[in-house]
């Protein structure tokens, strides 16, 4: 038996597979947790007076793409999502008459529109943190042949419950997928086929994200057989092989493998567990120019069904290019895996866990795979820099000093960090009160008289879940977490010359901070705007300064993401 039959018997046995029910009508729908289909009226907009019989259209060819798809990745021929109608043919829309004009949802408005048809179906029982939701709007303003689009088009979700905002328009409907007559208009004129393929693709596309899915692209290999990957660029070549333009999209196997264990496609009741898998083990080796060898080991309360890796290229700038392969651990945890098709250049590797109830990111890292001496090595960084973190943590001291005499013997870097961890002080200090015979003091150990964060809590000597500090790809044991906007105040009572620090957002997410400190309310110090992961230092001169302010300031895009932190910011007399 191959892994991948292996894989697909042991998914099986562990979803549930999708039922098919029956809404209002009688009509098969797919899953037995179908969607929930909302209609946004802005006030100046009129709805469509065919929505339901063309959006039914829409929605149940790509709800058969889905179930297509599925089986032809080997998991059944009934997983899909459903859908509800109100009799046959038509689909069941919650009607939202939104309070302003389409002008006042832009681009940016999709936590907006969520919120307003959170509220409305609400009224109806129906709590949108426990569905998935699809929202059409008339997004699109025709002016003279020209669509400009206007409102958001965006999906997001987890196991739990998903949103996606989809555009709406008289010329949206799958019949026409075939069309190369002209009319459609996509960033330029096209045809009315095109125009279809975009938009319908783009429904599809946003929708895999409403389901948990990330983007990701094809191999090479697939692409020639294929086409395009759904959640890569698959949503631009939706449906085009009807119009004989080329191959158009398909589902990899890690966007299907993701989806089947999803309630929403599945039909099984959302389900917590703390499986508590953890990467023990990841040794990557050079087979060729452009293949990658992967072996290690996990360690779970329950087994993962697999485990997908990515391999995402820096150049693009975004994450749609991202190819993957998957592996299914063996009963002790061991796995071993071949990453073809391995450019050699700056990317990102993720390792993400696929189990019954869900998809947890294990492992996240930057590297450049060219094939020289020490590619590797930022790799083996961060899976020690993260070992140290789980111990953290724990609070497991005992595991931290037997990784510092033990496992980091030979290196002074994690050895270093460990040892740090290990004596941190309990009980803050008030640095006014430090003896003048101690000449440098860590702000993390210090008494703060104040402290006020954007999100969760302030923390010191750790990030606010109480893993380490991570900036640039190292790890530091001194430092403040403190969540934008954000302040902290401490006394310094004048007896102190300088504080040094570096500064940043936490690896791993995205934000925009602005760092500032202020000395009894004079402005010393201020950064530009960061938003990228890199290191930067500053030396401000605090001399006869009594009140010491640390803040972060959103930097002007919601604080969503903002973790930002001080790293090693030390005083000097």
């Amino acid at each position: 038996m191959s892994k991948k039959t292996s894989l697909l018997c042991l998914v099986a046995v562990a979803v549930v597979a999708a039922l098919v029910v029956r809404a209002d009508a009688g009509e098969p729908t797919g899953s037995a947790r179908p969607l929930k289909c909302v209609y946004f009226s802005p006030s100046d907009c009129e709805p469509n007076p065919d929505r339901a019989e063309r959006l039914y259209r829409v929605m149940a060819y790509v709800q058969e793409f889905y179930r297509s798809e599925m089986e032809r990745n080997g998991f059944g021929d009934s997983m899909t999502f459903g859908l509800e109608t109100t009799e046959p043919g038509k689909l069941k829309l919650y009607e939202v008459n939104a309070p302003g004009k389409l002008e006042d949802y832009g681009r940016e408005s999709f936590w907006e529109v969520r919120k307003i048809c959170g509220e409305e179906l609400a009224k109806q029982g129906i709590d949108v943190n426990k569905e998935v939701v699809a929202i059409f709007q008339q997004g699109l303003k025709w002016e003279d042949g020209k669509a400009t689009e206007v409102g958001s088009f965006v999906g997001m979700g987890t196991p739990f419950y998903g949103a996606g905002t989809f555009y709406d328009d008289p010329m949206l409907d799958p019949e026409k997928l075939s069309s190369k007559e002209p009319g459609g208009y996509y960033h330029r004129p096209c045809s009315i086929g095109e125009f279809n393929s975009h938009y319908i693709g783009g429904i599809a596309h946003e929708l895999g994200h409403a389901l948990t899915l990330p983007h990701d692209c094809e191999l090479a290999t697939e692409n020639r057989e294929l086409g395009f990957a759904l959640m890569g660029g698959g949503n631009h070549t939706f449906g085009r092989e009807l119009r004989g333009e080329g191959k158009g999209a398909f589902l990899t196997y890690s966007e299907a493998l993701r989806l089947s264990v999803v309630p929403a496609i599945n039909g099984r009741e959302p389900q917590r567990r703390d499986d508590a898998i953890s990467l023990v083990d990841l040794t990557p080796s050079r087979v060729s120019e452009n293949v990658v060898k992967f072996t290690g080991k996990l360690e779970a309360k329950v087994m993962p069904l697999a485990l997908v890796f990515y391999e995402d290229r820096d150049a693009r700038g975004s994450d749609y290019d991202a190819k993957t392969w998957t592996v299914q651990p063996k009963e002790d945890g061991s796995f071993e895996l071949d990453l073809t098709e391995v450019a050699p250049e700056p990317s990102e590797l993720r390792v993400a866990a696929v189990s019954d109830v869900g998809t947890t990111m294990l492992f996240r890292v930057s590297y450049n795979p060219n094939g020289k001496e020490g590619e590797f090595d930022p790799i083996t960084r961060k899976f020690d820099l993260d070992a140290i973190s789980r111990a953290l943590q724990k609070g497991d001291k005992a595991a931290l000093d037997k990784m510092a005499t033990e496992r980091f013997r030979k290196n002074p870097e994690m050895r270093s960090i460990c040892e740090v961890l290990i004596s941190a002080k309990q009980e803050p200090l008030r640095p006014g009160d430090i003896p003048e015979e101690y000449k440098q003091f860590y702000l993390d150990y210090a008494k703060f008289e104040s402290q006020k964060v954007g999100w969760s809590r302030m923390t010191t000597g750790s990030f606010f879940d109480g893993s380490l500090l991570q900036l640039e790809g190292r790890g530091y044991a001194n430092g403040i977490c403190a969540h934008a906007p954000s302040s902290v105040t401490t006394k310094l009572d004048g007896k102190w010359k300088t504080l040094k620090t570096a500064y940043g957002l936490q690896d791993g997410g995205t934000g925009s901070v602005v760092f500032v400190v202020k000395g009894d309310g004079k402005e010393l110090f201020r950064s530009a705007l960061v938003k990228d992961h890199v290191r930067r230092d500053a030396e401000i001169d605090v001399e006869g300064v009594n009140t010491l302010e640390l803040v972060t300031e959103d930097g002007g895009d919601g604080n969503r993401s903002d973790h930002s932190i001080w790293i090693e910011p030390i005083l000097t007399r």
